[in-house]
């Protein structure tokens, strides 16, 4: 199989063959939901409002003495059109993604006076039919007529983009708020499972042989990596974007005490661009893929072990390479997969389908995952 071919899974989950894409589907599909929901509301809508038009003018006419049944079924055929022009109408303001608020305004505006002009041409039409008269319309007549239609089909249309407003607002803070739990969450998660009581066993017990054989400077180092690590992640507000050169650093620490651990069998290369150390990211979003490269290295490859993190920007995307030395034939390590899942769900999530998470082979053998996000930077 290409390398190529193997980008779209990660093999190193405990579900090798799952498409890393189902949390960005699963966020294309919450977004058709929400569309859904609100086209449905605003054909509700749109259906009360111009039933109450019919009532009101039905109303008027008979005030008048002027309303007939021949009328009557007239005004019920034109409400009928008028709901389906605004099923239109929802269609046509629906279907561009996270329009301005202008670009609404302006849409709906050239809209309405197409239509209105269609409704009273078709109006006029339908009671000549029913009264059988064949004097055309006098000018003044159908520019009040569009008139008329033209207010009534703009009050609609503002009642249908406050109601998509309030909407929009309500989905926005519901996903906000589901943002805010997932990050709280993956900052506990990562300490779970990266400062998890395994890894903390082997790093005291590492530790503890350097006391004792009286190696005391790389014990030294290893409770000053460890107690920086720890400090550093703790302090972190998930809601908080940091930079590359943030991320990096605390990966740094990381594998510093992996490094002291793993002694000369662990080798840590580093390649980002200067201009990229200020470009935005969530935090701890590398962390799971690190400690992925380091377990699935060291545990399926004899003898010195790479780990090398890589960043680049093509256009407006940011991409991150997590690379190791593991063999695709190399003996498979136990692995839950729920660290891995956090990463792709906190992408979709927070960018959508412009963040994802993918991985696989490359050509000479070594094994990629690579985060790729909007590029954005921080000011200053």
């Amino acid at each position: 199989m290409a390398a190529d071919e193997r980008l779209s899974t990660y093999p190193h989950t405990g579900a090798d063959k799952r498409p890393m894409h189902r949390p960005v589907l699963a966020s294309t599909l919450a977004t058709w939901r929400s569309k859904a929901r609100i086209m449905r509301a605003g054909l509700k809508m749109s259906i009360l409002y111009w039933l109450v038009l019919l009532a009101a003018l039905t109303t008027l006419g008979l005030m008048g003495g002027q309303e007939t049944w021949a009328t009557f079924a007239i005004r019920c055929l034109m409400t009928a059109f008028s709901v389906a022009m605004s099923w239109v109408i929802i269609l046509l303001i629906t279907h561009y993604r996270n329009p301005s608020f202008a670009f609404k305004a302006i849409l709906v505006c050239a809209i309405v006076v197409v239509v209105a002009t269609a409704h009273a041409l078709v109006a006029y039409r339908a009671y000549q039919f029913a009264d059988r008269n064949t004097s055309p319309m006098m000018l003044g007549e159908m520019l009040w007529s569009i008139l008329f239609w033209n207010d009534a089909y703009l009050g609609w249309s503002a009642l249908f983009l406050a109601q998509q407003y309030s909407a929009e607002v309500t989905d926005r803070e519901r996903q906000l708020s589901e943002l805010r739990e997932q990050a709280y969450g993956a900052q506990m998660r990562a300490l779970r499972y990266q400062i998890n009581p395994h890894f903390l066993f082997n790093t005291l017990n590492a530790l503890a042989t350097l006391i004792e054989e009286q190696d005391v400077k790389p014990a030294e180092r290893m409770v000053l990596s460890l107690s920086a690590f720890l400090r550093s992640t703790l302090a972190l507000d998930p809601m908080q974007d940091i930079t590359l050169a943030e991320e990096l650093d605390i990966q740094a620490r990381y594998l510093e005490i992996e490094r002291a651990r793993f002694s000369d069998r662990l080798r840590v290369e580093m390649d980002v661009p200067g201009e990229l150390n200020r470009a935005r990211m969530p935090s701890l979003i590398l962390q799971p893929l690190v400690e992925n490269a380091v377990k699935h290295g060291i545990g399926t490859v004899d003898g010195t072990v790479c780990i090398r993190i890589c960043a680049e920007a093509d256009r407006n995307v940011l991409s991150i390479h997590i690379d190791n030395d593991a063999s695709e034939h190399a003996r498979p390590a136990t692995s839950t997969g729920l660290g891995l899942k956090n990463v792709a769900e906190r992408l979709a999530t927070r960018f959508g389908e412009a963040g994802r998470l993918t991985g696989g082979y490359l050509p000479d053998g070594r094994f990629r995952a690579t985060v790729s996000l909007p590029l954005r930077f921080r000011p200053g």
